[in-house]
């Protein structure tokens, strides 16, 4: 190790400095350095440590609860007995028990989906941070209390600039308050929506395990959600795997909901035709009763016989449109995804977020750091200012990093630039 230098300070309480230029810098140089500026060290990683240890106290308390689902696909294979046959020349389409729904693999996705979220941010909720019963929207929009506006305007003030800042010049981009749709039949969540939407985003997780016996057809699925509460974490939890079990039958039954609006219809329209074609007969047959009663004439019997085979014809067309009608009826309940709860939430008995002791740990060891780091630049500025160079150098560094040195050295790099 190298003998000290002699324009280095050596008595107690004077300012530590940085070995001279071509020195090499010891590990015990830097020992005396932090202790000569024991005092700057230890504010700055105690202040920062502090900040630490306030935040891991202050954090609220957050619980995750899990659930475990199947998800269950429709066997393709498996058709309702008894198929309806159709009349000649009359073709109402066969219904398609399968291809139509959501595959097992996208069920993670739905669950995150804007519709199941909107769906679980409409529901209503217990909160005991408020002690009401509400909706996840009323409750993400409510009014900040005296704690959250000290908060927010303290240690969270720039989120809280940053969150206006994106309210003052980024209005056009957000729906206002009161849209319900787009004039194409969107619906388009509100300002409201939107705050519950993103903070249900960040609450619920899926985790999927791998596929079992029966391969993609049934397979587990980890649905997490993080609340403030274990309660409401649990109930936040049953309501999106309710939302996802709508969501897929919703989806699976369009198609079939399509060929019953359609049946409906065909339906509705062969009883009005059945009627008017024995309207239609009977009023023949009253006006005609006399003389078909003596034998007839021909002409009368053909017309007569044509009626009743128009009739036939609306009976037996009127007769299997109602079977369909009840086979369609049967399949919209019949061969639907099922998502099985193989494990309901529970509220957690212990918190899951924040770690308290690792937001120490990690504040200490950057307040150790950050106390290093003062100490080098005090130094290094002692260091810089011994010598003449040193205090030039020092002087030139302050103008710059000043709002007039700035902008001329702006002016000067535009001027260079069009030169």
């Amino acid at each position: 190790m190298t003998a000290p230098s002699p324009q280095e300070p050596s008595g107690d309480g004077s300012p530590a400095r940085l070995s001279p230029p071509g020195r090499e810098v010891a590990p015990l140089d830097v020992l005396v350095a932090l202790v000569r500026e024991r005092g700057l060290f230890v504010l700055v990683a105690g202040a920062i440590g502090l900040v630490g240890l306030i935040y891991a106290v202050v954090s609220p308390s957050q619980y995750t609860a899990e659930s475990t689902v199947i998800r269950e696909a429709v066997d393709e294979n498996q058709t309702l007995p008894g198929p309806l046959p159709s009349l000649p020349g009359l073709d109402l389409g066969t219904a398609d028990p399968g291809g139509s729904g959501p595959p097992p693999s996208s069920y993670p996705d739905l669950l995150t989906s804007r519709e199941v979220r909107l769906a679980v941010a409409r529901d209503t909720f217990f909160f005991p941070a408020t002690g009401r019963r509400t909706t996840v929207v009323a409750h993400t929009n409510r009014p900040p209390g005296l704690g959250q506006r000290l908060l927010n305007h303290t240690l969270g003030l720039p989120w809280t600039l940053t969150e206006w800042a994106a309210q003052v010049f980024g209005s056009d981009a957000v729906s206002p308050i009161g849209t319900r749709g787009d004039g194409n039949g969107l619906i388009v969540p509100t300002e409201a929506e939107q705050e519950a939407l993103d903070m249900l985003a960040e609450a619920v997780t899926t985790e999927t395990q791998g596929a079992g016996a029966l391969g993609d057809a049934r397979r587990l699925m980890t649905v997490s959600v993080t609340a403030s509460d274990p309660g409401l974490a649990a109930r936040l939890n049953e309501s999106f795997v309710e939302q996802l079990r709508r969501r897929v039958r919703a989806i699976h039954a369009q198609k079939t909901q399509q060929d019953l609006r359609f049946v409906r219809s065909r339906f509705a329209e062969a009883r009005r035709e059945l009627k008017r074609a024995e309207d239609s007969l009977s009023q023949f047959l009253e006006q005609n009763r006399s003389v078909l009663a003596d034998g007839g004439v021909p002409d009368l019997s053909f017309r007569r016989d044509r009626l009743r085979r128009q009739v036939r014809f609306k009976e037996q067309l009127y007769s299997q449109l109602q079977g369909r009608l009840t086979e369609t009826r049967l399949r919209l309940q019949h061969q639907q995804p099922v998502v099985t709860v193989a494990e309901q939430a529970a509220p957690p008995p212990a918190p899951s977020a924040p770690n308290r002791l690792l937001i120490v740990l990690v504040s200490i060891g950057i307040g150790l750091a950050a106390g290093a780091g003062a100490v080098y630049l005090r130094a290094l500025r002692t260091s810089a200012e011994t010598d003449e160079d040193g205090r030039e150098k020092m002087k030139t560094i302050r103008r710059g990093l000043t709002v007039t040195g700035i902008a001329q050295g702006v002016r000067g790099e535009i001027k260079r630039m069009r030169d």
